[in-house]
């Protein structure tokens, strides 16, 4: 009998052994990212095309669907760390693009499930009046919201505690970008980046606008994060870092992209 228990306490240990190469394994990997894109109020092209042009390769694998309603399946969703929407359905989308009801669900099921999901700017307007959707990104945009012209303002760190904004200065001057206002927010969102809409400005709130946030969905990691409208306000160091790290942190991996020393952005007039 004590050999038997033996054999089986060496069988456990040979196998937590395995599980925790192969988690190991998984950890040295790069991240699967998959941008879903296709349609969209803004350049997606561009924007997309800086995406895999700024995300360091040996962290992140990026592979881009233009055509969800073929790609956004249960089975197909299933081989990415993390799904990043950089989309709008717009009155220009073709049949390629337009999210049917099963596309959503593969989505959601994703999501809930464990993938991470970073919404990208006016991704947060995407699928308008789908409740489970805009619950499952946290609101944002939806109808609601609003913004100025483009201009360069601070981004405000409001939790230097998280993961993702760790190591951040307690402000960093953004890109010339919009401002988004006026978002719809859910109650379980965790607001990390805020920036002040002047009232000076035209449509200015003189409120600090929730730029990033984070919530769970289920078993999901998501962020969103509302800086970003095209290339110019890609550019900045901030939002780059903001994106790496919250990347990280979306397929559960620990957060290791450094933090540059100076994040400002320069100055354009």
């Amino acid at each position: 009998m004590y050999r038997r228990l033996a054999l089986f306490g060496l069988v456990l240990s040979v196998a937590g052994l395995y599980a925790l190469q192969a988690s190991q394994g998984e950890q040295d990997r790069p991240i699967r990212l998959l941008i879903i894109t296709g349609d969209h109020g803004h350049d997606w092209r561009a924007t997309t095309e800086f995406f895999k042009k700024f995300l360091p390769q040996d962290l992140i694998q990026v592979d881009v669907t233009v055509t969800p309603a073929k790609d956004l399946t249960v089975q197909n969703l299933r081989r990415y760390d993390v799904l990043l929407l950089n989309y709008k359905d717009t009155p220009r989308g073709t049949p390629e693009t337009r999210w049917s009801e099963a596309n959503i669900n593969a989505f959601l099921v994703a999501v809930r499930s464990g993938r991470g999901l970073i919404a990208y700017h006016h991704a947060t307007s995407a699928l308008i009046g789908h409740y489970e959707f805009e619950r499952c990104i946290g609101g944002g945009w939806r109808g609601q919201g609003y913004h100025g012209p483009k201009h360069q303002f601070t981004v405000t760190i409001v939790n230097r505690e998280h993961p993702i904004t760790k190591g951040f200065p307690p402000q960093f001057r953004h890109e010339v970008d919009e401002l988004y206002q006026n978002s719809v927010m859910f109650p379980e969102n965790e607001v990390l980046c805020t920036a002040y809409s002047d009232p000076d400005r035209p449509e200015g709130t003189g409120k600090y606008e929730p730029m990033v946030w984070v919530k769970r969905y289920g078993r999901g990691r998501v962020v969103a994060n509302m800086l970003g409208h095209d290339v110019q306000a890609m550019q900045g160091k901030g939002f780059q870092t903001l994106m790496i790290r919250s990347i990280q942190w979306a397929a559960k991996r620990p957060v290791t992209w450094p933090v540059p020393e100076n994040l400002d952005a320069p100055v354009r007039e």
